[in-house]
């Protein structure tokens, strides 16, 4: 190794481990710090080869390093899920594709070691195992990409915003470097190294610099309590007023493909303004959750509405606005915690005993 990449690369680990020590106090505070901080974790591990080792094969510390290396692309799109798609709550069927880049090559490494058995003699097998986690480890990191960016134009707070587009982009960008330069294409060059240790120093500064020039909790947010617009004697301002009648007067929640900029346009008011109105007067995080309190409740009149009872709820969430029934069952339990069928016959059966 040369001395500039060995520079970079205990530049780089003094910053991951910087990062996991400050992450430690926000644990208790909100799960996604806790998966975020695994993701150091990992790349901390991932990198205990290249500044101690190498290590004796199969020993503790050359496990550490193994489950840490093929932990990183799983651990990452776990942790893009949580904190850029607001999907604070992962999944079991997440939780276990993320460990499929480590669970295929573990089988086979656990088969040589205790049936002493070859893989590389049987190429197919060989291949599948090699090239199968690898296409799995690009497919989560391309779809943590995806899921940034569909949600980028949703999303209400202007700083998220930004550490969306440089966490996911730099961070996709370096697994990727290392994934298929190193493992596909096994380039050995020297100056690789150089240029992937300065790239983690500079992904690594990059991201302590954006959480601690922000507020923590624009990255680790607790649960906002969002404010119910049909409370009376609710006094807003006058352009938030605007807004709350263009979802309940003009329905425009019931819009196909409804946008921000859509509605900043029929408003007359500037994007990066109804953004900070939606967010700061009445505590939505995300457009999307904004426009579903609406729907939500437009569907639930409906379902307890007794001349509507053999309308279909497809047909009611269409009509609402909602693309699909799976994003609208979604929603709703986790609105009133019930499905829209069990919502409408409780609704229906108390209506009749009144």
């Amino acid at each position: 190794m040369s001395s500039s990449a060995a520079l970079f690369l205990h530049l780089a680990l003094s910053q991951l481990v910087f990062c996991f020590l400050a992450l430690i106090p926000l644990w208790r505070d909100n799960p996604t710090s806790r998966l975020f901080s695994l993701l150091i974790l990992c790349g901390i591990g991932y990198h205990l080869s290249s500044v101690f080792g190498p290590f004796t094969s199969m020993s503790f510390i050359w496990w550490v390093d193994y489950l840490a290396g093929n932990l990183l692309p799983g651990v990452f799109w776990l942790t893009s899920l949580s904190i850029f798609a607001d999907q604070q709550k992962i999944k079991p069927w997440q939780y276990a594709l993320a460990t499929l880049p480590l669970a295929i090559p573990t089988v086979s490494t656990l088969l040589q070691v205790i049936f002493q058995f070859d893989i590389r003699q049987f190429p197919a097998f060989y291949g599948l195992v090699t090239y199968g986690a690898m296409t799995i480890e690009l497919a989560i990191i391309g779809h943590a990409w995806f899921a940034a960016m569909r949600h980028f134009k949703s999303d209400l707070v202007e700083e998220r915003r930004v550490i969306r587009g440089i966490i996911i982009a730099l961070t996709g960008m370096y697994l990727l470097l290392v994934i298929v330069l190193e493992q596909l294409f096994q380039v050995t060059a020297l100056w690789l190294s150089t240029v992937e240790y300065a790239a983690l120093a500079l992904l690594m500064f990059t991201i302590n610099l954006v959480l601690f020039s922000v507020r923590r909790d624009t990255l680790f947010e607790k649960h906002l309590i969002t404010i119910d617009t049909t409370e009376p004697e609710q006094a807003y301002s006058p352009e938030v007023q605007r807004i709350i009648d263009a979802m309940e007067v003009e329905k425009l929640y019931q819009q196909e493909g409804m946008t921000i900029s859509a509605l900043s346009s029929h408003l007359g008011i500037h994007e990066y303004r109804l953004r900070q109105l939606i967010n700061g007067e009445l505590n939505y995080r995300n457009f999307n959750d904004f426009l579903n309190f609406f729907r939500i409740r437009d569907v639930a009149d409906n379902l307890s509405d007794h001349e509507r009872a053999r309308i279909p709820v497809l047909t009611l969430a269409l009509e609402s606005g909602f693309r699909s029934l799976s994003s609208f069952n979604k929603a709703f339990k986790n609105k009133h915690g019930v499905t829209p069928t069990e919502f409408r016959a409780t609704a229906l059966s108390q209506s009749k005993k009144l």
